[in-house]
């Protein structure tokens, strides 16, 4: 879910070239033309030029790659909604959170589409996506905890995080569905299904 490529950060040491941004890049490209199974983490790294061995310094493995910079949205997404003013009802906050979070450079909707594709649809990387979904719907729950004063493992809270995480998959699975559907479109379906939460 909303991971843009544009971050442009550098590891110390590496070629200035070489960006986890560019790695991921080279990868979507490959499991577009190859698919995802067929492509090894030995190509990925010969088509980013770096060796395996520097790969693996950037990622742990190929179901990382496919997700991109998401430590860096978490990141995001955890200042946004701490900037949120009290005053805003919580429906329309998580509305408002899920649409910032899953906004990115309209030049990148094919490839946003095609790393979704990729998520929604293989099973490698649905099985990895359970991790990256759980610090998702934490970050979710805390923000429904403190409006609450309650902690993350309370009723509201923890159902509030499921159900956001929930109408953001179908939202997403609804727009790689449909082949023209631009980032507005997006943004149309998430606010949609957040109708669901009182």
């Amino acid at each position: 879910m909303g991971m843009s490529e544009s971050d442009d950060s550098r590891v110390p040491g590496r070629r200035p070239s070489t960006t986890r941004a560019s790695i991921v890049a080279v990868a979507l490209r490959l499991f577009a033309r190859q698919g995802y199974d067929a492509t090894s983490v030995d190509e990925i790294a010969e088509a980013a030029h770096i060796s395996r061995r520097t790969l693996f310094r950037y990622f742990p493995g190929k179901a990382a790659i496919a997700w991109g910079e998401f430590d860096v949205q978490m990141d995001g997404m955890r200042r946004q909604l701490a900037e949120i003013p009290g005053s805003t009802p919580l429906r329309d906050a998580l509305a408002d959170s899920l649409v910032a979070f899953n906004t990115f450079p309209d030049s990148e909707t094919q490839v946003h589409r095609l790393r979704m594709g990729l998520l929604l649809g293989v099973d490698e990387l649905q099985a990895h996506s359970t991790l990256m979904y759980a610090d998702w719907r934490r970050a979710v729950a805390e923000f429904v905890a403190a409006r609450r004063g309650e902690t993350v493992h309370d009723l509201i809270p923890a159902a509030t995080a499921h159900a956001a995480l929930g109408i953001a998959l179908s939202a997403y699975r609804r727009w790689v569905d449909e082949p023209d559907a631009d980032q507005a479109r997006l943004h149309e379906l998430l606010r949609q299904g957040t109708c669901i939460l009182a």
